[in-house]
């Protein structure tokens, strides 16, 4: 009985010991873990904790400079200083990002797609229309679905270019002025073919017409 007895104690101290190890490396797992996590995080990455706006905050400066809807948020240190990238996207699919210090709300750029591209772009927040509203202008003057939308300067006046497509496939281009909603101009496929046409039935006359003095100048010296 007494062997047995000692036999069954030896066990459960076994046991027991068995459980510890076991309840040690689940600990150390976990906490190798948690230092992998942070260790894949990018390395200028800030947490929300250490600046003074949250992102909200930001959301709602970033929403009142240009129109969209959110579709990324990150909050970086970009040269010492800590900024929310706030990625928009409007109703047209086109993106603007705008840049917020995250401690005292300066919205310190504000960079779209089309302004990488086209130094006469412009800011929607230096024009009076809204890109909605030069939309409705020109699906007002024009039918067709909103293709692209584009805001630039042309010849020192803010304008919106509004491209629709029809459901036959052609495309017409509404520019509409951004300060008062004047349509300053409407132009079809069929039109800017037809104006095409004409510029180059000008080249030819133009040529045609060098060329005769040309030999008008020639029989000249002959005489």
């Amino acid at each position: 009985m007494e062997s047995n007895s000692r036999k069954i104690i030896g066990g459960a101290v076994v046991a027991i010991a068995l459980l510890a190890v076991v309840g040690s490396g689940v600990a150390f797992a976990q906490g190798s873990g948690s230092s992998l996590v942070s260790d894949v995080d990018d390395d200028d990455s800030i947490p929300e904790s250490n600046v003074t706006l949250s992102e909200q905050e930001a959301i709602d400066i970033a929403t009142a400079e240009a129109n969209g809807t959110v579709n990324e948020v990150e909050l970086e240190n970009e040269d010492s200083v800590p900024v929310y990238e706030i990625k928009l996207v409007t109703t047209s699919g086109s993106e603007t990002e705008i840049a917020v210090h995250a401690d005292d709300g300066t919205v310190l750029e504000t960079e779209s797609e089309d302004e990488e591209m086209d130094e006469d772009s412009i800011s929607e927040s230096n024009v009076s229309l809204t890109e909605q509203e030069a939309i409705d202008i020109a699906t007002a003057e024009a039918n067709g679905t909103v293709d692209e939308v584009e805001l630039e300067t042309e010849d020192g006046a803010p304008v919106y270019e509004v491209e629709l497509v029809t459901a036959n496939g052609s495309e017409t281009e509404v520019a509409v002025h951004a300060d008062d909603g004047t349509v300053l101009e409407t132009e079809s496929e069929a039109d800017e073919d037809e104006r095409e046409d004409e510029e180059m039935d000008d080249e030819d006359e133009q040529e045609n017409e060098e060329a005769d003095d040309e030999d008008e100048y020639e029989d000249s010296d002959d005489e």
